[in-house]
């Protein structure tokens, strides 16, 4: 049988079934509504009936046979689905809605197989037009695929008993992690920061914005070493410099080495120091993305994909104004409301917090940033879990300030960089200290 001739997946008697349990018990309606809709029965006949049954229970109205052929009869839809004989034939072939929900889930998963059918028909067709955009067609894809279990069969929701079990279990890890003296996310690497925020926790989006020569990128690129440290796989994203320039800062701060020098090549003694460095560094988990053009959209079906594989546990963008928009006709707060909520649902999904960076407007170069200094700030600060500002104030001192924290409070704290801004360290606390001696003897 060629694939043209096969019968798409369907389930005609549990659709007739589950029409027919609605029909004789009351108030069954409310233990399928959050599975199936209208489309996801496959004869005309039956989602015309279920449409009305759907209607009637939003009216609060009674479900039965007479019912349900009247209000057919009204629509004048009577004769399309078989007449009165057929609702009747609904009816009697079951003899109660025992195992309601499992049957509307059969019907909800052929629903959605016959979706991935059409699907996947569409992009072939358009896979074989060459004049299609590669890049956009993945987007496609991932978006259709992604779109399906919301538009088929919806989701039933979870019980009270449910989200309370899940929540206690929560809260038994936070615990065990701060007896650990942990924070109960990823931690920061700096204390104040952990303990106003909690760590990066999963399905977080955070904001780290700045004007341009603050050190925004160097700030991230802690994050992700402290989390890779930990074992955390960290995604990043570097969308202004390539991977080897941004590693050549990692190798910088791990080092103690000036950056200059080592973006120059003036490097001689420092050589023990650097191999030191590289060592430490080789085995981090951590996947770097640097290609031209990247879509929020491709971001979140990699880290959909990379979570499922283990292999990403936090993702880090930089940054925002980089990432070419999806809709390039659109206006731009419309095109980086879009980002910034595709990225912020990415997080949800997958449970990873996301690390966005952004620029801040001119008026931050003149004041204390705040929160309406974010450019296109609007769907920024509405979609941001935590809005972390780093700045240098009037008298040179780096500070953090927390501007917005949904799950802790807001505060500035003050943090020390190395010279170049290639490390950090909170203010009271020490840098590491590189024994290099004790490196080179290693390698005899």
């Amino acid at each position: 049988m060629t694939e043209f001739t096969k019968i798409p997946p369907q389930a005609i008697e549990i659709e007739e079934a589950i029409l027919g349990a609605l029909m004789i018990e009351a108030n069954t309606f409310e233990r399928v509504q959050g599975i199936l809709r209208p489309e996801s029965f496959y004869r005309a006949e039956n989602r015309a009936i279920y449409e009305i049954i759907a209607n009637l229970a939003k009216q609060s109205k009674p479900i039965d046979l007479l019912v349900v052929v009247q209000e057919l009869q009204s629509r004048d839809k009577l004769e399309e689905i078989g007449g009165p004989a057929y609702i009747a034939d609904l009816t009697s072939r079951v003899g109660s809605a025992a195992h309601l929900e499992y049957h509307a889930k059969v019907v909800a998963q052929k629903a959605m197989l016959r979706e991935l059918i059409r699907i996947s028909s569409e992009l072939q067709a358009k896979a074989f037009d060459e004049s299609n955009d590669v890049d956009e067609l993945i987007t496609d894809a991932s978006k259709a695929i992604d779109e399906i279990t919301s538009s088929v069969g919806g989701h039933s929701g979870r019980t009270q008993y449910e989200v309370i079990k899940s929540a206690l279990s929560e809260i038994e890890q936070d615990c065990i992690q701060a007896q650990k003296g942990q924070a109960p996310g990823i931690t920061t690497g700096f204390a104040t920061v952990d303990k106003y925020t909690g760590g990066w926790r999963p399905t977080n989006l955070i904001i780290l914005a700045a004007r341009p020569g603050v050190g925004k990128t160097s700030l991230a690129l802690h994050f992700a070493k402290v989390a890779a440290s930990q074992g955390k796989w960290v995604n990043f994203y570097g969308l202004e410099m390539t991977s080897e320039d941004l590693t050549r800062i990692m190798i910088a701060g791990e080092s103690g080495v000036n950056r200059s020098s080592l973006r120059d090549g003036k490097v001689d003694s420092e050589w023990n120091s650097i191999h030191k460095a590289t060592g430490n560094l080789y085995d981090l988990p951590i996947l770097w993305y640097d290609q031209a053009g990247i879509t929020a959209d491709q971001i979140a079906a990699n880290t959909r994909k990379n979570a499922k594989r283990g292999q990403c546990d936090m993702v880090i963008v930089d940054y925002l104004q980089l990432l070419t928009p999806t809709d390039k006709k659109a206006i731009r707060e419309q095109q980086v409301s879009l980002m910034t909520r595709t990225l912020k649902k990415a997080g949800l999904e997958s449970k990873v917090p996301i690390i966005l960076l952004s620029q801040l407007n001119r008026e931050a170069s003149e004041s204390q940033p705040k929160l309406h200094h974010l450019r296109e700030s609007g769907a920024i600060e509405q979609d941001a879990d935590i809005v972390v500002f780093p700045w240098i104030d009037l008298e040179n001192n780096y500070q953090l300030i927390i501007a917005k924290n949904r799950r802790g409070i807001t505060g500035m704290i003050e943090i020390k960089p190395q010279h170049d801004m290639t490390r950090f360290r909170e203010a009271g606390t020490q840098w590491p200290e590189y024994n290099v001696d004790e490196f080179v003897e290693s390698l005899k």
